[in-house]
């Protein structure tokens, strides 16, 4: 049996010096100091020397500043993927605030109840934007327009534990929760750390969905490495020969990829990421043989990357070689820098082989959630072997392999990952059953790999007159509604009484009455 030595020993990714005590701005000011004509950022709105950013970021900090944002403001940013998103993001933390990404994809209420939850004091958006929030919205443009150029040295300077942003996930309540994130977790993650290196000259994709956590490595692993961010349209994303070209065009150092997409250009081009320097994927489980296909037709780097956002994005990596192909699943590799994984089972460490709770400690973890300090002290609780550590319990279920690297095997709970995102069944649960006509609901994942797809079940007395897909997109994002809609008239049980969620799978392949809904009767 494995010592608890050895376990501790496992645990522990290698300690590296970074910059902790250094805000974000104080790290971006510097490369512009050392490398002011160096192109920072390339998106939609033009391109942004350091220098330039810097300026232009220091002007919009002025303006907000002069509409009376004070430092522990929270505020919102509803803007695509350009140039302003970055000079925007930068300036609410050279005010000494922490930004709230909002998703243009949201409905309007679940971003109006995110600006609510998390005491966000105004949104900034673009004038041609309508957030449609309960708070001031400040015109991006405007703000920098009436802001002062001058030295940001007259500014809040904040620490580096400050909240940088907060981040929302699915709520297993039907309520999603924000996650604050400090500035030194995002240092982290990509200073000095151990799974990939990036500086000077290095070109970072920025594809990720500004509410997917994966945007925190893109956006500040170039900028607190000195090289350029450079804007990825989704589309170009998605479509292989595009992404061949704007690889190519750009001389992409790093692209991250959720595992979805990365498994379509393994399966119908694996070429097109030939020219990328690393591809990191991550998001759901990988199908080896997906990256025995891009390895085999380029010379890019694949590393196979994990962590929650309570955790800063990456809290695990496998930088998969050609010996790691021939298991049934690839293993989530080791800890990164600065990082502690353990697996516990009944508050003890399991040995090697056994299944446990993967729990994430180290430098990467987040304040906790936002306004719910039940839940914060539920699920961020301390390492029984040293109470001064703080370890956040993840619900996914792992064990460690004898080579010393972690293999996870899904989830404890109800909570998903579907094309990258988190979803927590219960909330799309709750988002059916808030309709008058049900009874009750239940929410399954059905399909494997790229055809994955949700699948509601109501029990209703109603039949075939209610459009499901139009009153979920009142108050869930895309990514989180159903496929398809199966109404019952009750919801089959298992003999203890709970939801027999196997058994639903029985009325997936009937006939639809619509392309959301299917109408069947189930009997328990």
């Amino acid at each position: 049996m494995t010592s608890l030595g050895d376990l501790t020993a496992l645990e522990h990714g290698e300690q590296r010096h970074y910059p902790r005590d250094d805000t974000l701005p104080a790290q971006v000011t510097a490369w512009a100091g050392r490398t002011p004509h160096a192109r920072a950022v390339v998106a939609p709105g033009g391109v942004l020397t350091y220098r330039q950013l810097i300026e232009r970021s220091t002007r919009l900090c002025h303006g907000l500043r002069a509409h009376g944002v004070a430092a522990g403001d929270v505020l919102a940013v509803q803007e695509g993927r350009t140039t302003e998103r970055i000079v925007t993001y930068l300036a609410i933390l050279m005010a000494g605030a922490s930004y709230l990404p909002l998703d243009d994809l949201n409905p309007p209420e679940r971003n109006a109840f995110m600006v609510a939850d998390s005491g966000a004091v105004a949104v900034l958006a673009p004038a041609d934007r309508d957030p449609q929030v309960p708070v001031p919205v400040i015109d991006v443009a405007r703000a920098v327009r009436s802001g002062d150029a001058s030295s940001p040295g007259d500014l809040p300077t904040g620490t580096a534990s400050d909240t940088a942003y907060v981040m929302y996930t699915s709520g297993s309540t039907g309520r999603p929760k924000g996650i604050a994130v400090p500035h030194h977790a995002i240092t982290r993650l990509v200073v000095n750390t151990d799974y990939l290196t990036l500086g000077p000259g290095d070109v970072v994709a920025h594809g990720s969905n500004a509410s997917f956590d994966a945007a925190t490595f893109e956006i500040w692993g170039a900028l607190l490495n000195g090289a350029t961010l450079v804007g990825l349209d989704t589309e170009d994303m998605l479509v292989h020969h595009q992404l061949t070209r704007f690889v190519g065009e750009h001389s992409v150092s790093a692209l991250f990829l959720t595992t979805a997409v990365f498994h379509a250009h393994a399966d119908e081009a694996p070429a097109a990421l030939s020219k990328v320097g690393t591809v990191l994927v991550g998001g759901e489980v990988v199908d080896p043989g997906a990256v025995a296909a891009v390895l085999g037709a380029s010379g890019a780097r694949v590393l196979h990357v994990y962590g929650p956002t309570e955790a800063t994005t990456f809290s695990t990596s496998l930088d998969v070689q050609p010996r790691h192909l021939a298991a049934d699943r690839l293993s989530i590799g080791r800890p990164v820098a600065n990082t502690q994984v353990a697996i516990l089972r009944e508050g003890e460490r399991v040995p090697v082989g056994d299944v446990g709770e993967l729990h994430i400690g180290g430098d990467g973890l987040a304040r906790g959630y936002v306004g719910r300090d039940e839940l914060t002290r539920e699920l961020f609780v301390p390492d029984p072997l040293d109470p001064q550590r703080t370890l956040y319990r993840t619900g996914d279920s792992a064990r460690w392999n004898e080579d010393g690297t972690v293999d996870f095997l899904g989830r404890m709970d109800n909570q998903v990952k579907l094309r990258g995102f988190r979803v927590e069944l219960g909330e799309v649960e709750a988002a059916l059953r808030a309709h008058p006509g049900v009874a009750d609901a239940c929410v399954v994942v059905q399909g494997t790999g790229a055809l994955q797809r949700l699948v509601g079940y109501v029990a209703t007395a109603r039949s075939g007159d209610t459009d499901y897909h139009e009153i979920l997109a009142r108050s869930l994002p895309p990514f989180m509604l159903p496929s398809q809609v199966v109404e019952l008239s009750s919801l089959p049980r298992t003999s203890n009484g709970k939801v027999d969620r196997h058994g639903l799978a029985r009325f997936q392949d009937r006939p639809s009455t619509s392309p959301t809904r299917t109408s069947e009767e189930a009997t328990p």
